[in-house]
């Protein structure tokens, strides 16, 4: 029981909410590390005080800034000041990155075409970092290396197949889970023709069910005509396209500025794409996002407050 009655103190489940980090990752931190030590009630739920919270925000700061969850705690210790303050050099201090080893690990079964120790890596991460900066760190590089492969080695497209449907498989049952508690406005989401991975698409769907949107999810592969339709029967407030190929020029060109006109709503597109083709996207009508999903959710709040129908 906490010394002190008039100190406030939460339950891990409204830490998670304020903080982002999820209840399977607080109790690692603490019973593997040691960055946190939470009051217990006399039946052993975990009770959090405020110093506690500042402290999770604090370690999110460390590892935002590529500090290993392993070596946040003696950080901490050294450097009671803000962590902004924190010199380069305590920052880096030939740290070994923690990303590169999950990223090695993870393709080292992807190319052995082993779930289990895809999935046993993919969980260590999940277990130690928030998934934004697993997101972000992890998965997006081997997006991309395993892109890359696609075009020089033989085995290079069934190994993005495999980890496609690995990550199918696993971010489609987070999307149902969390789809059933979103009541904001909604989005129609989707691939562009010729996109054979939904990883990005299903990350930023995730990303905007828990930012409070609701997401009408269309899939890979999908035409871009039938969208608008899907967009004006639905009710959607804005149309997301994800794509990482690099897209014949009659696509944006030509396909992607039509479906603009006949759209109803604002049309955004992310991903790889995005980021090499976004003059192109715009001279369509359409509006790139940024790779960060926090930044691209974030210039669609902006569009939508400036669009009929805000609040």
């Amino acid at each position: 029981m906490p010394d002190d009655d008039n100190e406030a103190l939460y339950p891990i489940r409204t830490v998670s909410a304020l903080t982002g980090v999820n209840p399977v990752t607080l109790r690692a931190w603490e019973r593997r590390y040691g960055l946190i030590k939470p009051k217990r009630t006399p039946k052993g739920h975990r009770l959090y005080a405020d110093a506690d919270i500042q402290r999770i925000h604090r370690i999110l700061e460390l590892l935002k800034q590529g500090i290993p969850i392993s070596q946040t705690r003696q950080l901490l210790a050294n450097q009671p000041r803000p962590v902004h303050a924190i010199s380069e050099e305590a920052l880096t201090g030939g740290a070994q990155d923690p990303w590169e080893d999950y990223q090695n690990r993870m393709h080292g079964a992807v190319a052995r075409f082993d779930e289990f120790a895809l999935d046993a890596a993919y969980n260590d991460a999940l277990s130690l970092y928030p998934v934004d900066l697993v997101t972000r760190l992890l998965i997006m590089p081997l997006l991309r290396r395993l892109r890359e492969r696609w075009e020089t080695e033989i085995a290079g497209p069934a190994e993005a197949h495999f980890f496609n449907a690995y990550m199918r498989n696993k971010l489609g049952a987070r999307f149902h889970h969390q789809s059933s508690r979103s009541r904001g406005p909604k989005l129609v989401a989707a691939t562009l023709p010729g996109e054979y991975s939904e990883i990005e698409l299903l990350l930023f769907s995730l990303a905007a069910l828990t930012h409070g949107y609701r997401v009408v999810l269309l899939g890979a592969n999908m035409p871009l005509q039938p969208i608008t339709l899907a967009q004006q029967r639905s009710g959607a407030r804005a149309v997301v396209i994800f794509g990482g190929i690099e897209p014949p020029p009659a696509l944006i060109n030509t396909h992607l500025a039509s479906m603009v006109q006949s759209a109803e709503t604002p049309v955004f597109l992310g991903g790889e794409t995005a980021q090499h083709h976004a003059d192109a996207i715009r001279r369509a009508g359409a509006m790139p996002l940024a790779a960060d999903l926090g930044e691209a959710l974030a210039a669609i709040d902006e569009r939508l407050s400036r669009s009929p129908g805000s609040a």
